[in-house]
């Protein structure tokens, strides 16, 4: 632990590194923590992803406000000895109080009192962080991992997200936990409400802003800009900012649609440094220490990254094939809702058991389905991008571009979840022709001069897995079909039920009658034995 212990680390800290076998510091923590804690300097953190960025800005929070609360208690002590001496040397402490003489009228001055609005709870305690992330599972994922740290500090940690509930949220805040990690959303909205430990947002000592080149984009968090302004409005000098994600200095031309819609001269690309400078000043910071340790290549070396270059029609027959014959623990990436809702749908029916997780699902339901993930060391997750930033899941094998990634950034942090703590793993983008383009911005976005190398694939096996995966396409399109008629005809006989109208089967909507239902059902039936055949023979 000598590493750790040279940076002027708390002991309570230390012993909870110690017990998660936390023995060095990596690279982004030892290029962070120092100036943090000897200066209070600002951070400004770009770094791969799996490098340990949590606990480079984690650590110094915990041992501030440890050291605070030492600074407190020795000054309460004073405090009180001064008191004592006090008392003990006054000779009036028995006189009755000398109230001010009052003018001929019977009239003296009057002390002015700023009562608190009607309901105001104090906060009970004090709010030292706010730590801002983009996704509700990295929030999570965060609270837990400063938990680890902040084993025997005493210093409490709440996680606040949407997808829970506000009220039960709402308690947890009464309790004063000292460090709140949020999405921006859930907070600014709680904010609103005048939540009484949330009024002290102004005036928190620590500021933290993780993956921040997507959450300061405008159009995905506006609340974010809202906070900042909220938090900029009154100066705070002791405010220690930390700033941090892989893809900081990482920059790409803006889409098509925008720079149309500006009708002007396109302006030359925006710089790396023109980023940071922009971030800087958006945040608040002051001269910030920047720590830069993006490779060239971003990504980082553990990660094999190859391609398959295949038409729209094939895409699904690949991806079968890849999972089919790389066993492992894979996480799949869908650029839209419902593309993951139909690949959960086809690989369900091809007996792979996915897992899928997007924005529309419940909270409970997301985390179920991360937690089964994590369990099974052939698990498989389906994901929009939702999943791409943060998430830290030990040992993902692979992970698969489905869709081809609308920018670097997003490709970065996809790939991001494989390779972690310096494991090995494989990086697969499935690029169609009309997505050819994408994929070559993508990659002259991060300076590469050629293409990845392709995956190899078996001819003869992959002819197979065509049939295989086009008799699961058929197959779910039939029982999607089912499942829309059952659902229209169950709707109107229950209203018709509720308004009590009788009516005649010729009176339910057109579509299949109940013969045509049951010869639709035997049809599936029969295409799921010969998909059974199929699968027996392609293992």
């Amino acid at each position: 632990m000598e590493d750790w212990k040279c940076m002027n680390i708390r002991t309570e800290i230390l012993n909870a590194l110690k017990l998660k076998n936390f023995t060095k510091p990596t690279k982004i923590q030892s290029e962070s923590i120092p100036p943090a804690i000897e200066d209070q300097r600002d951070i400004l953190g770009a770094a791969e992803t799996g490098s340990g960025k949590t606990l480079a800005f984690a650590i110094p929070i915990l041992n501030g406000i440890l050291n605070a609360r030492s600074n407190e208690s020795i000054s309460e002590e004073s405090d009180m000895e001064t008191e004592s001496d006090s008392e003990l040397g006054s000779d009036n402490e028995n006189e009755p109080e000398v109230l001010e003489e009052l003018d001929e009228n019977g009239l003296g001055c009057v002390s002015v009192v700023n009562l608190p609005p009607d309901g105001f709870v104090k906060p009970k305690n004090k709010l030292w962080a706010i730590i801002l992330v983009p996704t509700r599972e990295l929030a999570m994922q965060v609270k837990n991992h400063i938990d680890d740290v902040a084993k025997y500090t005493g210093i409490n940690i709440a996680a606040i997200v949407g997808g829970l509930s506000s009220e039960k949220q709402e308690r947890l805040l009464r309790k004063g936990p000292e460090i709140v990690v949020a999405t921006p959303g859930r907070l600014w909205e709680l904010i609103q409400r005048n939540e009484p430990h949330l009024m002290q947002l102004n005036k928190v000592k620590y500021f933290v802003i993780d993956e921040a080149d997507r959450m300061v984009e405008t159009a995905h968090f506006p609340e974010l800009h809202l906070m900042l302004e909220k938090i900029n409005l009154k100066r705070n000098n002791k405010r220690q900012n930390f700033v941090f994600s892989a893809t900081l200095t990482m920059v790409h031309k803006a889409p098509y649609r925008v720079n149309i819609k500006k009708k002007k001269h396109i302006k030359k690309n925006l710089s790396p440094e023109d980023k940071l400078k922009s971030l800087i000043q958006l945040i608040g910071m002051k001269n910030p220490h920047v720590v830069n340790l993006t490779t060239a290549n971003c990504v980082t070396s553990t990660v094999k990254e190859m391609q398959i270059f295949c038409s729209v029609k094939e895409k699904d027959a690949y991806l079968f094939y890849f999972l089919k014959r790389n066993p492992g623990r894979s996480l799949v990436f869908c650029n839209s809702i419902s593309c993951v809702k139909r690949l959960a749908s086809i690989l369900n029916i091809l007996k792979l058991t996915p897992l899928p997780i997007h924005s529309n699902m419940i909270q409970k339901q997301r985390l179920k389905n991360l937690d089964k993930f994590r369990a099974n060391d052939r698990g498989l997750l389906l994901a929009t991008d939702v999943a791409s930033r943060g998430l830290d899941i030990v040992g993902v094998n692979h992970v698969v571009h489905y869709d081809v990634p609308r920018t670097a950034e997003i490709y970065v942090h996809r790939s991001g979840r494989t390779a972690r703590a310096s494991n090995i793993g494989l990086s697969l983008l499935i690029c169609t022709p009309d997505k050819k383009n994408v994929y070559l911005n993508v990659l002259r976005t991060m300076k590469r001069e050629k293409e990845l190398p392709r995956l190899e694939i078996e001819l003869r096996l992959i002819r197979t897995y065509h049939v295989v995966v086009k008799l699961a396409q058929e197959i779910a399109m039939l029982e999607e079909k089912s499942k829309k008629e059952t659902a229209s005809t169950n709707w109107f006989s229950k209203a018709a039920e509720e308004m009590e109208i009788l009516l005649d089967e010729d009176e339910l909507p057109r579509g299949m009658g109940k013969g045509d239902l049951q010869k639709h059902n035997k049809l599936v039936n029969s295409k799921r034995k010969q998909l059974d055949l199929f699968l027996a023979t392609t293992k």
